[in-house]
């Protein structure tokens, strides 16, 4: 009996223990429910003093974070990771952490995602437009005319031409720009006439050809060995792309450009000079990061340096939400990896938004594509070049919009019998090839601005 009552007295006292905590969570609910209120009374009312000064700074540390933010992604990427919600992506320009290590940073925003509303719907149709086509009223006047009237929706222009002047006034102070702005032409008026009119802009760079920044700082460029600047024999000076300030010397004209509002930043003469590695022994110059990389050749530093720069261009190019292109030569896919002048087609493929390979029919050698004389066959010569890039393109990890340059030229000068006449139905020719391949985009060069009338485009 004893026990029995010790039991039911253990049962009671716990019980009544339970109710007790039941009790006082209810009071603690009930309390908590009327600071809560109270609180939002007072915030309400704006009185607390010690809240609204934790208010204060509790903003300003988040304006500090906002201002460290922008500090890091000035910087390209970094190695810092910052705090993210899983599953969530990170700001461009921020390394991923190990719970988020399927996010690329640096390819936050697709081709896609970075065309403006000016990207034509049914793919790019463009004529290069050199700084003469631009201010002479009737060369102008002209060429718009024929993009009106056609499939033509795009225009290529100079923002730094081939010998290496920035040809826009744009709103900076620095130095080495304005030491080389030729002021030629208003953008502001050039970019403004060609939108209205729905026209898509691209803004060329000519990358490392520069033969007016390389006066001012010779080491920009190579030199001999008495210590004069390399000039190819078109007298053409390069610059040096092993070189971090010259690859920043670059870049700093296309975010120029990016911001101006051009639509695309197109990088063109992304290479070493033609035959570089046939004469690079007789040169003074640094190979900037990769002058101790005793592990690799001069050709594998070659393309390391002219990657690199790509990449580098795409990710810092990105945060203005602007695309990039890169021309490159034709036969970088046919050999897949031209060291002498670092073009690697496929890790440049792979780093860009738009490849725009020079097919021009004129420049390639007997029997290319197993035809004898190219210039004479432009239709098969574009088709079978564009079959054999497609297979290239499909392959890698990011492939980029292949946007081709055709010809608009004649080529006189690769020798009798080896040329024609390019008229409206041999430029007709590769544009049909260009169609047949399944694609939609391309790019006409003519130096001069003149091309043929006639085409259906």
């Amino acid at each position: 009996m004893k026990k029995r009552m010790w039991i039911f007295s253990l049962f009671l006292s716990f019980v009544l223990i339970l109710s007790s905590c039941n009790f006082k969570d209810l009071k603690n609910i009930s309390k908590d429910s009327s600071d809560s209120q109270i609180t939002n009374e007072v915030l309400e009312k704006d009185t607390s003093k010690e809240k609204t000064t934790n208010t204060y700074d509790s903003l300003e540390k988040d304006s500090e974070d906002e201002k460290a933010l922008d500090n890091n992604s000035e910087k390209g990427l970094i190695n810092e990771a910052i705090e993210k919600e899983e599953g969530k992506p990170y700001e461009v320009g921020v390394t991923p952490d190990d719970y988020n290590m399927d996010y690329d940073t640096s390819r936050l925003l697709s081709l896609e995602e970075k065309k403006c509303k000016y990207y034509p719907k049914d793919g790019v149709k463009g004529l290069y437009l050199n700084t003469t086509a631009i201010t002479n009223p009737e060369i102008y006047n002209r060429l718009i005319n024929l993009i009106e009237t056609t499939k033509l929706n795009a225009v290529v222009v100079d923002v730094k031409d081939d010998w290496g002047n920035v040809t826009m006034n744009f709103d900076t102070d620095d130095e080495d720009v304005l030491h080389s702005k030729s002021d030629s032409v208003d953008y502001k008026t050039m970019l403004k006439d060609f939108h209205d009119r729905g026209i898509y802009v691209i803004g060329r760079i000519t990358t490392f050809k520069d033969g007016v920044i390389t006066e001012k700082y010779p080491e920009w460029g190579f030199t001999l060995k008495d210590g004069s600047l390399w000039k190819n024999n078109r007298g053409e000076a390069f610059m040096n792309p092993f070189l971090k300030e010259v690859c920043d010397y670059d870049l700093k004209i296309a975010k120029l450009a990016a911001k101006a509002g051009f639509d695309e930043i197109q990088f063109d003469y992304v290479r070493f000079a033609e035959g570089f590695e046939t004469f690079s022994d007789t040169l003074d110059y640094s190979r900037g990061e990769y002058e101790d990389a005793n592990d690799m050749t001069e050709g594998e530093k070659r393309v390391a340096a002219i990657t690199g720069f790509v990449k580098r261009a795409r990710e810092e190019l990105q945060k203005y939400n602007v695309p990039i292109s890169v021309d490159v030569f034709g036969y970088a896919l046919q050999v897949r990896r031209a060291e002498g002048i670092g073009q690697d087609f496929d890790e440049i493929s792979n780093q860009t938004d738009v490849i725009s390979s020079m097919i021009y029919p004129s420049h390639w050698g007997s029997w290319s594509f197993d035809i004898e004389k190219p210039d004479l066959e432009p239709y098969n010569l574009v088709y079978r070049y564009l079959e054999e890039e497609q297979k290239v393109l499909k392959e890698l990890e990011h492939p980029p919009i292949s946007r081709p340059w055709l010809q608009d030229f004649t080529a006189t000068w690769i020798g009798e019998g080896n040329w024609m006449q390019y008229d409206a139905e041999a430029v007709q020719a590769e544009i049909d090839a260009l169609y047949d391949q399944g694609q939609n985009e391309f790019l006409l060069w003519n130096a001069a601005g003149d091309y043929s009338e006639g085409c259906e485009y």
